[in-house]
């Protein structure tokens, strides 16, 4: 089962738990979904990850963060810049699968498009990408 399938199952296992009355105190843990993923890419470095990444980033992410990644694209400036990410690999899956609100609007959610190793490709890409001081892993 993959990382995204576990997470999947539990994200569904704890709204059922929400909703049920004799729901059992989550754990500090559970309720960080950043902590249900490796602190650092599995697939950083690898060549054939970052070929895989380019075209995705290109189709799913560039028309919002630029081609280079560095948030100069459609909205002037305003996405993130993905080269100086500081938040880690774990948060950046997260991001993806859950969307963000941003400075001017919403990242979509896409946890329904891309599967786990994508986002670990896109990852490995943007990796490639970023200046001195950005930060892929998690504390």
């Amino acid at each position: 089962m993959t990382i995204l399938s576990n997470a999947r199952t539990l994200a569904a296992a704890a709204a059922f738990a929400l909703a049920s009355t004799a729901a059992a105190p989550a754990t500090a843990q559970d309720d960080d979904p950043a902590s249900w993923f490796p602190k650092a890419n599995p697939l950083s470095g690898d060549e054939e990850a970052i070929a895989a990444g380019k075209p995705l980033f290109v189709n799913w992410c560039s028309q919002c963060h630029g081609r280079k990644a560095n948030g100069n694209a459609r909205f002037e400036n305003q996405a993130a810049d993905l080269t100086k990410y500081k938040r880690g690999y774990p948060q950046f899956v997260v991001t993806i699968l859950n969307g963000q609100e941003g400075l001017i609007g919403l990242m979509p959610p896409l946890g329904g498009y891309l599967d786990e190793d994508q986002i670990a490709q896109i990852g490995a890409y943007l990796e490639t990408l970023a200046v001195e001081g950005a930060d892929w892993v998690a504390d």
